[in-house]
């Protein structure tokens, strides 16, 4: 976006000419860092978006993004005038949030590491090696321990079990789900009948599930953005599949196939996401749009009149229905 329009007034504050000579009631240095990460003409790595080394540990990580999303979180702006530069903080909280959740998950860390290597810069891949040298020899000893800790006998297995149950806590907490469940995974086979490790295992592997599915969502995202839709259609079908109620990975596994040209694939995703919701607009127009490229006109029509009885202001609607 350009910041056409905007001119310094008394006290550094800018004056939003598009606006009609309202105030914005946001600092100097905020507008300026809104508009340095917008006239970008490479994207920031989510270390960078976070102001943090690759090999960054875990605290560092949710210090970081605390820090930032305080400022950036639209609430803290709430009922302020704002202009051009809400739209824009709402973006970029979104983008904080998206670099946090991957970040902070390290199986989702590594394959982010993997995906982007080539656009970290070299400090920040030499730190990714070394993190990887580091978390190579973590998890050997995690997995000598829980050998180790096996090996017991007699009553000692149920104090082993939980020092591996509280260990799993920590793991967790760390964003280690893997290590996390393999030590619960141990735990179970020392004390098979204590139902709290069994059930934490289930709820941590839900939990992983959910992290797989909203970083694949987040890797849709930006290929959909770079315009590589078979990619994003793969990254959409995969945070699907890690977690079948997300409808966001729905929509956009079918906007990607409409774009690329796969009509049967897009009307199938956008199905998908109507039956997830199907009060959606965007949702039930793309299946409409989907059908009508098909010659389905019926069935068009039938979506369509749907649609329009939710909302009958949609313009695309009555004008793609008043075409069949």
């Amino acid at each position: 976006m350009e910041f056409t329009g905007l001119r310094p007034a008394r006290g550094g504050t800018l004056l939003a000419g598009s606006s009609g000579g309202v105030k914005v009631d946001l600092p100097a240095d905020m507008q300026g860092e809104l508009r340095d990460l917008e006239s970008r003409l490479t994207p920031l790595t989510h270390y960078e978006l976070l102001g943090i080394p690759a090999d960054a540990d875990g605290g560092a990580i949710r210090r970081a993004y605390l820090s930032k999303s305080k400022r950036f979180h639209p609430d803290a702006w709430y009922r302020k005038e704002l202009g051009e530069f809400g739209p824009l903080l709402s973006k970029w909280f979104q983008k904080l949030s998206a670099a946090y959740q991957i970040l902070s998950d390290e199986e989702s860390r590594n394959a982010y590491d993997e995906e982007h290597r080539k656009d970290l810069s070299q400090s920040d891949r030499d730190a990714v090696a070394r993190r990887g040298l580091s978390r190579a020899e973590q998890d050997r000893r995690n997995r000598e321990g829980r050998e180790r800790l096996l090996r017991s006998k007699g009553f000692a297995r149920i104090g082993a079990a939980r020092k591996l149950f509280e260990e799993s806590q920590q793991l967790a907490q760390n964003g280690e789900r893997g290590n996390a469940i393999a030590a619960l995974k141990a735990a179970r086979e020392l004390d098979p009948n204590r139902k709290e490790i069994a059930q934490r295992m289930v709820e941590m592997e839900r939990e992983q599930a959910r992290a797989r599915a909203q970083s694949a969502l987040v890797v849709g995202r930006e290929r959909e953005e770079s315009g590589l839709w078979v990619k994003a259609i793969a990254a959409y079908s995969s945070a699907f599949q890690n977690d079948p109620s997300l409808f966001d990975a729905a929509l956009g596994a079918a906007r990607a196939a409409q774009e690329n040209g796969d009509l049967q694939l897009s009307s199938t995703w956008a199905s998908r996401a109507v039956e997830l919701n199907p009060a959606d607009a965007p949702a039930r127009f793309l299946l409409a749009r989907a059908f009508k490229a098909m010659g389905m006109k019926a069935r068009t029509r039938a979506e369509l009149t749907l649609l329009l009885a939710k909302h009958p202001d949609h313009k695309e609607a009555k004008a793609l229905l008043r075409g069949l």
